[in-house]
């Protein structure tokens, strides 16, 4: 079984060069590295926008006005509205937004936030403690604080957003690669007859797709080595990194195998290709938004990829994101395989 399968990676490493996969995907990952690094701006504004209607009368006004008015000059997205409709209506033009009503209840003041319903707690408890944290400040100026950081190593720099970029790329090239081109290599060789011939030969169905998605996984490395290195250096977590793209590899392949199972040809099944790949490209949005991260995009294997993608390549130690992916990713492949080996024994002898 063991030579059979080296046989079959040897010859789909051979065809690989042939059709020159290997040289597409070297120069994609160049390509995309040096976007990163010189057509990409290292600094954006992506954060929400911010709508807040003061309302408060009480003894704290003057207080409070400080704390938002330095937000205003603080924060060019920060901006005072006159009235708690005009606040929900800038929110409603803009998904990115929050809102805030200092109003006044039993004399005390009160803060109410206004969210669009799919943020994450902990933007919002960030939120509430940031301002909580302001007022305090102005109340109490007496009060000091004082940050500790309990692993001192860790590089807390901001990331810069070019560079954070790359994870985007990883997910999507190295790891989706898979996804596309395994379905295209089986139906190259359902044109050739390949798959016809290997099914009278003493090869087996799982040796066949494993050393399909090991093409992949090796492809999947090579644009992840080369771009990881030309962009972050040596900085990075490659043995995290190296095993996260190797399960996602798996998982994506897989995938592609199950589809490309049902149809014929390419043409016929590219609707379904693009539909799956867009489903799995949504949680890039919340990515770069995270508090746009309604729960039917947590659900996506791909939410928890992005992210464990970006602690590998920016690591900060924790390593729950990290372990917590591969278990699922193993999870999600081993079944996409036995899937795939079952749907390819009953397709297959149909034809």
């Amino acid at each position: 079984m063991l030579i059979r399968y080296l046989g079959l990676l040897k010859k789909d490493i051979v065809v690989g060069f042939r059709n020159y996969f290997f040289l597409v995907v070297i120069i994609v990952a160049l390509v995309f590295a040096s976007i990163i690094n010189f057509v990409i701006p290292e600094d954006a504004e992506i954060k929400p926008n911010v709508y807040y209607y003061f309302k408060y009368e009480g003894e704290h006004k003057e207080v409070l006005q400080d704390v938002f008015y330095e937000s205003e000059i603080n924060h060019s997205k920060v901006t005072r509205v006159n009235s708690r409709e005009e606040v929900v209506d800038n929110m409603k033009k803009n998904f990115n937004s929050i809102g805030i009503i200092i109003d006044e209840i039993d004399n005390r003041p009160n803060v109410n936030f206004l969210m669009q319903g799919y943020e994450n707690n902990e933007v919002v408890n960030s939120l509430v403690l940031a301002i909580k944290d302001d007022i305090d400040r102005k109340v109490r100026e007496e009060m000091e604080i004082e940050t500790l950081f309990l692993k001192k190593e860790v590089n807390q720099e901001q990331i810069p957003l070019n560079k954070n970029v790359l994870p985007i790329f990883l997910a999507m090239e190295p790891t989706m690669l898979g996804f596309m081109i395994i379905a295209a290599f089986i139906f190259m060789e359902k044109d050739e007859g390949t798959i016809r011939a290997y099914r009278v030969s003493p090869g087996k169905i799982p040796e066949y797709l494993a050393s399909k998605i090991t093409l992949m996984v090796i492809l999947g490395l090579i644009s992840t080595i080369i771009s990881t290195f030309l962009v972050v250096g040596s900085n990075a977590d490659y043995g995290s990194l190296i095993a996260i793209v190797v399960v996602g590899s798996i998982f994506a392949s897989g995938l592609g195998l199950i589809i490309g199972s049902f149809f014929d040809s390419i043409s016929k099944s590219i609707i379904w290709i693009l539909f799956v790949s867009i489903i799995f490209s949504v949680p890039f949005a919340s990515y770069f938004v995270p508090s746009f991260a309604p729960i039917y995009i947590r659900l996506l294997p791909t939410y928890s990829l992005l992210f464990a993608l970006r602690e590998a390549i920016f690591p900060t130690g924790n390593m729950d994101i990290i372990y917590s992916t591969l278990l699922i990713f193993i999870v999600l492949s081993l079944i996409n395989y036995i899937l795939a080996i079952f749907v390819y024994k009953r397709n297959l002898a149909k034809n």
